[in-house]
């Protein structure tokens, strides 16, 4: 006996779509077709007039962070629940070293701070910030051990950054063990400079950490690192592009180079002139949110296949904790509350809105992402055999979000106020139903830690 059908909804997968009902059983989908032809299930959903998609995959986002004086808010329970309300089965999070701390032991704390926590399935990228053979030399039994992928910083020096020697010497490692590097680029030495000289005139303002950022610091650590993949064949992503300045430099480098882009919904969807608000604050993350000429172009490079994946970037802070520094940009804690909202907010904005198609959208938030991830065909496709990781999506709720509704942890949401056309009704991680008619199953499901195998990259 299956576990349960889905009937009547249209089944979108990256490559096409199709009226075709899904099967379920022991985690995997069993049968696409006809539900009359298959065997009896102990459940039937009826889907008709929804969208049936793969389950989405955050391949970018910080559950449970810890720094030198503030920590989110979420744990990787509450974390993972967010995630699932807005459709996503699995998330890759990071294991960012504390002071003194080692990539191994680093990893080591994050595996367990998430094991037996998450409600969908999970796992971790690797970093580094220091360029030693100890620290490569663990990164790489990381890397073979079934986390094939290595995240490092460009800037923020004595803290996240690896310098660019060392960047280059784990790009090496990286393409000997077949896995993928994930690039925060910006200029350390431009973003610098441009930070001390706007302290010293008083320029502190929320609206003065976006000018301290512009795209120039963005674009100039990008080709660096592109430079680099020339020479070592690395996969790269660049990770929470923001500017559509960077379509040149990724047109010519896919020619021949694997580099990838990966956006965030807020960078789609709002502009720098959010920092010009009472609640300014709120909205500082890095790179920071840019002009409306910038989200427009952004929009293009999505429109045109230059991006490949669209991650959250979370962050779970409350505005309590963004005003202690309100008025001084440099401690104002990095980062936005985004994991719940990634997905349907890319739906409103880019299908509803005839900017992408449903199948494009697949490909944005789950299909790409696999791939990459070395999670693909289990993850990301609709298949048979594939895991049952589902989302159903109703195209014809419309609402005006607010941070009163959503599940995350924190008190304000930087997309407040906006319109939202389509809900996640059903979310399904391997054939455990978390989100049901858009409320959480308290069920005693977890989510499993994902080994992954080395990213598709063709």
């Amino acid at each position: 006996m299956l576990d349960f059908i889905i009937k009547n909804g249209l089944v979108v997968n990256a490559d096409k779509s199709e009226h075709v009902d899904v099967a379920v059983k022991d985690g995997t989908i069993a049968a696409l077709g006809k539900a009359e032809q298959f065997a009896e299930a102990k459940e039937v959903i009826d889907a008709d007039g929804m969208y049936v998609v793969p389950g989405m995959i955050d391949s970018h986002a910080h559950i449970a962070s810890t720094g030198k004086e503030f920590n989110s808010l979420d744990n990787y329970y509450s974390g993972t629940i967010a995630a699932a309300y807005g459709g996503t089965t699995s998330v890759v999070d990071f294991s960012f070293l504390k002071e003194g701390e080692t990539p191994a032991a680093a990893f080591e704390r994050k595996l367990n701070e998430a094991k037996g926590n998450c409600v969908v399935d999970y796992s971790f990228h690797p970093c580094i910030n220091k360029a030693s053979s100890q620290f490569y030399g663990e990164v790489r039994e990381i890397i073979q051990s079934g986390f094939p992928s290595v995240k490092m910083f460009t800037v923020y020096r004595d803290s996240l950054m690896l310098e660019k020697s060392g960047i280059y010497e784990m790009l090496k490692i990286a393409a000997e063990e077949n896995a993928m590097a994930l690039i925060h680029a910006e200029s350390a030495d431009m973003v610098e400079r441009n930070i001390a000289d706007a302290v010293s005139s008083g320029r502190t303002t929320p609206w003065d950490h976006a000018k301290s950022r512009p795209p120039i610091t963005e674009l100039e650590a990008m080709y660096g690192i592109t430079a680099m993949v020339r020479e070592t064949g690395t996969p790269v992503i660049f990770a929470h592009m923001t500017t559509g300045r960077a379509g040149k430099l990724l047109e010519k480098a896919r020619r021949d180079l694997p580099v990838f882009a990966e956006v965030c919904p807020h960078y789609l969807t709002l502009t720098e002139e959010k920092y010009k608000g009472e609640d300014g604050c709120n909205y500082v993350c890095s790179p920071p949110l840019r002009s409306e000429e910038e989200r427009e172009g952004l929009w293009k490079l999505v429109e045109n296949g230059l991006v490949d994946i669209i991650n959250s970037d979370h962050t779970d802070y409350s505005s309590k904790q963004k005003r202690v520094h309100a008025g001084y940009f440099p401690d104002i804690p990095n980062g936005l509350p985004t994991i719940e909202n990634r997905g349907i907010v890319l739906f409103s904005e880019g299908v509803m809105k005839n900017r992408i198609t449903v199948n494009r959208f697949v490909e944005l938030t789950s299909a790409n992402t696999a791939r990459l991830m070395g999670l693909y065909p289990r993850k990301g496709i609709i298949a048979v055999g594939s895991d049952a990781d589902l989302a159903v999506i109703d195209p014809k709720c419309r609402y005006t979000h607010t941070a009163a509704n959503h599940h995350m942890v924190t008190d304000f949401s930087p997309f407040e106020g906006m319109e939202i056309t389509g809900k996640v009704i059903h979310t399904i991680v391997r054939g455990n139903f978390v989100i049901f008619n858009g409320k959480y199953v308290d069920s005693g499901f977890r989510g499993e830690l994902m080994k992954r195998f080395a990213p598709i990259i063709r």
